[in-house]
């Protein structure tokens, strides 16, 4: 199951060398952005018992339950809607590891609620700044500005895709401040930016070092294969924008369907190799499909066997996740279904002591896209 230690070794001491008066990066080694580091501090006082550094990530993913609810209300009904938001308060990949191991992820992924509810709501100045929020916690949150990006582009006018843009890059770039101007080099690369060589490179692989898709096949293989899993994450996102792009589809679910897709690219095939605990991040997007009890339990069982699992197949397990996630998406378009129209909705008449349900007799013109009716599927489930 992993039981990692970050918190004990790396946070703990990350926070007291930095309200010593160190310099992140500089005098110690530090691989998130300036963020994260400035959440803990306030926490790190020597008058404080250690464990209330944990309040930050215990606090923000009991939160994040309120914008998953949110979310899957833009797709269905509040039943619906509820489950999806208990089943991810009792998921065990963010209970183990946020709620009792203390790890990072929280901070990063509400923030990613945050940003996908606004863009939901066609909010999207406060989309992208919250995505900039969540970008500096934890760098990793950049994947999904090509996402963001690409949607809006066939949402919204041009200058507002640049505008918001900018706003994403500026906010980024003043949270980096002052250390992308004063040490750039020693900054980006401890960010892991590709191309720049990192200042404390990994000689030997270990049992506590990131697992990628390789190490299945043996240590040997990890530095070699950084490349073409490099390679393979560029063309992955490429393809995922052109389908985003080409597809014009701008249903909630799509966009929803796409970040899923790009946080399961981005972890299986991130050339440096990920933790398990990285993944308590992509479970609130699993829960699009969660819908019953049945799905629920479904859901449940996956999160166990992922932490059951041996570390080196964890890449392997989020790339098979992509078929199942094709599947339910091609099912949800091809899905002949009459959406309920607010002129013609269903209605019930009393006949002989009897209640009918009488269907609408038309398919709403809004639906030309098939990946757009799939919003509609799961919100007339609950009239039929």
């Amino acid at each position: 199951m992993e039981a990692y230690q970050d918190f004990r070794l790396a946070y703990v001491p990350l926070a007291s060398n930095f309200i010593s008066g160190k310099t992140p990066y500089q005098n110690f080694s530090y691989a998130y952005p300036p963020l994260f580091l400035y959440l803990l501090a306030p926490f790190a006082s020597n008058s404080l018992p250690s464990w209330t550094l944990a309040l930050p990530f215990v606090v923000l993913d009991a939160a994040s339950v309120v914008p998953v609810y949110l979310i899957a209300r833009k797709l269905t009904g509040h039943r619906e809607a509820l489950i999806a938001s208990i089943t991810f308060a009792i998921a065990p990949i963010n209970l183990w590891y946020n709620d009792f191991l203390w790890l990072n992820p929280p901070p990063m992924t509400f923030f990613i609620l945050l940003a996908t509810y606004a863009f939901l709501s066609e909010r999207y100045t406060s989309s992208f700044a919250y995505l900039a929020v969540a970008t500096l916690f934890k760098q990793i949150a950049l994947s999904l500005f090509p996402v963001f990006f690409t949607t809006l582009l066939i949402k919204s006018v041009r200058k507002e895709v640049i505008r918001d843009s900018l706003l994403y890059g500026a906010i980024c770039f003043l949270g980096s401040l002052p250390y992308i101007i004063t040490i750039p080099r020693i900054y980006l690369s401890s960010l892991g930016l590709p191309g720049i060589a990192p200042e404390w490179p990994m000689s030997t692989y270990q049992f506590s070092s990131p697992t990628s898709l390789v190490i299945a096949f043996g240590a040997n293989f990890y530095e070699p294969a950084k490349f073409l899993l490099g390679v393979a994450l560029l063309i992955s996102f490429e393809i995922l924008c052109f389908r985003i792009y080409k597809g014009r589809s701008t249903s909630d679910i799509s966009f929803l369907t796409s970040i899923t897709y790009a946080l399961l690219l981005f972890h299986a095939l991130f050339p440096r190799g990920i933790y398990k605990y990285y993944c308590a991040a992509i479970t609130p997007f699993s829960l699009i499909a969660v819908r019953n009890r049945k799905t629920a339990l479904a859901f449940l069982g996956f999160n166990l066997l992922l932490l059951v699992i041996p570390r080196v197949f964890t890449p392997w397990l989020l790339l098979i996740l992509l078929i199942p996630l094709c599947i339910w998406e091609v099912r949800c378009s091809r899905t002949l279904v009459m959406p309920i129209d607010h002129t013609q909705s269903l209605t019930a008449t009393a006949k002989n002591g009897k209640v009918e349900r009488t269907a609408p007799t038309h398919i709403s013109p809004r639906y030309e896209d098939p990946t757009q009716l799939a919003c509609a599927i799961l919100n007339a489930g609950k009239h039929l």
